[in-house]
């Protein structure tokens, strides 16, 4: 079930009304049932995975009680269990390939000789959607639980901590003590949160069907045929994709935290105006905020962190991000996206040591200019590793990089795409969205800290939550596109 499909639309209402209606202490199982209706939707054989995983992870946090003498090996094995499970769904045609090429590479003969693998080598699965995000919960439960943290004993609590619908398929990655608090205490209708969930939901249908998908379209045509483009149209493809990621994600975000907050529940945030950072590390605080956290605290501290010599610290944060990679896709360029990331945080600490030294260059860091500069430096750094991101392999991505770089030739095959008549409707349309976009997070800010909408009267209100609507019916694309993440 999508959240930008008919089917959601009537099934959030249903299961409101019905939470609101039932006592407290049933309304636990009420979200389990309504969230693994949710998921069978998909697909119904999944909905066994996702039963099994819980049931099995709910016994491995039981079994690591403090008492226990065995609790670090319990924790072994369930961290081999829930990895496992994942590596087979996502990894498992990625590993066969890479040792395909490997053997490729050594002139082996045999099956494994080719480049792609055999169809007698190929395991014919298909990604259960969510499973990246509901495996690192269960991880995250799992190692609070062995530092000390409460084991959940009531199973069906536990089990809509995992298979919750609005961050079931792709997140807020939810810490296990928060969210299993809330369904302990009572909850009191108030009209407040079912007006500000409503908003969010509608906000993030808007960013997902009337730019991200209107964005998608220009981008897969680009993307889908690089050599033929120009290289403004790159640059410009390479922007939108920057947006259409951002509205596409975080507009799931926003369904996913207003559907939540319709039932009197909070989930972590996800994004806070991103592009607007002034440095790579500020970037991913801003950015997937549960991921990195999630990253940060379980892979990269566990490493070592930052209480190591540099070359170990930069050592960690390679891994960490090359991990990070690895955990968006099963493929080597999103590998190469994810030690883009560590590179460029690398080049950022450099940068912090070298200033720091220089009395002038320190003070300049600290003005308004130098932190346009800096956000400027960074938005293009981002967009940049976004081309490992997109690109089908990494061969194309580095071609297509090598092509942005040459400034000098912004269209040598003639006229950009965008002011020719021979692409898709919305591809004039493009630059003006993104400038519309780049306005919106400067103002962004400004605005949530004034609490633009909260003093803006109701029936402007009113007025614009209709025109969103009607916007989204009259330029909506023909075809609903999925959630970019629901791969993940």
């Amino acid at each position: 079930m999508l959240f930008n499909s008919f089917s959601y639309l009537v099934f959030l209402p249903i299961v409101v009304l019905l939470y609101w209606l039932v006592a407290n202490k049933y309304r636990p199982l009420l979200l389990l049932i309504a969230s693994y209706i949710f998921y069978s939707a998909w697909n119904p054989i999944y909905l066994i995975l996702i039963v099994g995983m819980t049931l099995v992870n709910w016994i491995f946090g039981l079994l690591m009680a403090p008492a226990v003498r065995l609790r670090k090996p319990v924790l072994v094995a369930a961290i081999i269990f829930n990895l496992a499970i994942l590596c087979y769904y996502k990894y498992v045609n990625f590993i066969l390939n890479s040792i395909a090429d490997c053997l490729n590479l050594l002139q082996f003969s045999g099956p494994g000789a080719a480049s792609h693998l055999p169809d007698d080598w190929r395991v014919n699965v298909i990604l259960p959607l969510g499973i990246s995000f509901f495996t690192f919960e269960f991880l995250h439960y799992l190692i609070e639980v062995f530092k000390g943290g409460q084991a959940v004993k009531n199973p069906v609590k536990f089990a809509v901590f995992a298979a919750f619908f609005p961050t079931q398929i792709a997140g807020p990655i939810k810490r296990y003590q928060d969210f299993i608090h809330q369904l302990e205490q009572p909850s009191v209708f108030q009209i407040a949160l079912l007006e500000k969930g409503f908003v969010m939901v509608l906000h993030g249908l808007a960013k997902k069907v009337l730019l991200a998908d209107n964005l998608a379209i220009y981008v897969n045509h680009i993307y889908g045929a690089p050599g033929a483009a120009t290289n403004l149209d790159l640059w410009l493809a390479t922007y939108a994709f920057a947006f259409q990621v951002y509205c596409d994600f975080s507009g799931y975000t926003d369904v996913a935290i207003g559907s939540a907050l319709m039932l009197g529940l909070n989930v972590p945030p996800n994004f806070n105006v991103p592009y607007m950072a002034s440095n790579i590390r500020e970037l991913w605080h801003r950015q997937h905020i549960s991921l990195s956290n999630w990253f940060r605290d379980y892979v990269y501290f566990s490493l070592g962190g930052s209480r190591c010599s540099r070359g170990r610290i930069y050592l960690n944060l390679l891994i960490t991000t090359a991990l990070a990679g690895l955990w968006h896709g099963a493929a080597w360029h999103h590998v190469m996206w994810g030690l883009f990331q560590g590179l460029s945080l690398i080049v950022n600490r450099e940068w912090m040591r070298f200033y720091e030294k220089i009395r002038w260059l320190k003070k300049f860091v600290q003005t308004k200019l130098w932190t346009v500069v800096a956000i400027f430096i960074t938005f293009h750094a981002f967009c940049l590793s976004y081309v490992f991101f997109r690109a089908d392999n990494n061969a194309i991505a580095l071609h297509i990089l090598g092509r942005m770089l040459r400034l000098w030739y912004a269209a040598p095959h003639g006229r950009p795409l965008f002011l020719s008549t021979q692409g898709p409707l919305v591809a004039p349309l493009v630059p003006l969205i993104i400038a519309a976009l780049v306005i919106a997070q400067i103002l962004s800010e400004y605005l949530r800290r004034n609490s633009f909408w909260a003093k803006t009267p109701r029936l402007l209100q009113a007025i614009y939550c209709a025109f969103l609507i009607f916007m989204m019916l009259t330029l909506m694309p023909d075809e609903a596109h999925r959630f970019i993440y629901f791969q993940f």
